[in-house]
């Protein structure tokens, strides 16, 4: 705090023969005493914020990088394209790794696959060489199903989601999405599968206790 004088507030070590000096030079200009009294008497003291406020950019609500704004945008318009709640897309296109179960002539079987997510035609790609047991039962029996979890011991951060579908052998354009999410398998021989869900459940419980979003295309 600045100290005064009895002299109307003026600082103390303010000379008293400058309590009149014209502050502003113009004709009838303040003095430097109507000055201060002035600043006292309004807004704007020490403390307060004057001024306009910056304006931020980007969205409302934006945080982060703008590419990854731009990427979560065209998710969210892919998975209305498809009838997939955003939700859903989004959850699909954060994780890789789905567990895969087969079936052939009454014998069960799982295997756990590195995936991408196609939210434009809603496919779920991964590789799988035709020598294994579970391409093999796809191969004779494209109904599978699959899930995708969050490993978490925290109750309320709980998500998980499992689906139903067929299995077919992938065409170019799943192979070139699955190569950009993983673009080191380039060099290696792919047996690309994709699955084209009919039926999802995801549960999450960041929505609620035991929340769920169904998606049925059957």
């Amino acid at each position: 705090m600045t100290a005064t004088t009895d002299k109307g507030h003026l600082p103390a070590d303010m000379p008293e023969d400058r309590d009149q000096e014209p502050f502003d030079k113009r004709p009838g200009g303040r003095t430097r005493t109507e000055a201060i009294r002035e600043t006292d008497s309004t807004p704007g003291k020490a403390g307060e914020q004057t001024g306009t406020p910056r304006q931020k950019t980007g969205a409302p609500g934006q945080t982060g990088n703008p590419g990854d704004a731009a990427e979560n945008t065209g998710t969210q318009e892919a998975g209305h394209k498809a009838g997939v709640d955003t939700r859903i897309v989004r959850f699909l296109k954060k994780h890789h790794v789905l567990t895969l179960a087969t079936s052939s002539e009454g014998a069960p079987y799982c295997s756990n696959a590195f995936y991408c997510y196609d939210a434009e035609r809603n496919l779920l790609i991964f590789t799988s060489d035709m020598t294994t047991r579970h391409a093999q039962q796809m191969a004779s029996n494209p109904c599978v199903a699959a899930s995708v979890v969050l490993e978490t011991k925290v109750v309320g951060r709980v998500q998980g989601l499992q689906l139903c579908g067929k299995a077919e052998r992938a065409d170019e354009a799943a192979r070139r999405a699955y190569l950009r999410r993983f673009p080191y398998a380039v060099l290696a021989e792919l047996t690309l599968w994709a699955i084209a869900p009919d039926f999802m459940k995801f549960t999450d419980n960041t929505l609620g206790f035991g929340k769920k979003l169904i998606w049925n295309n059957r």
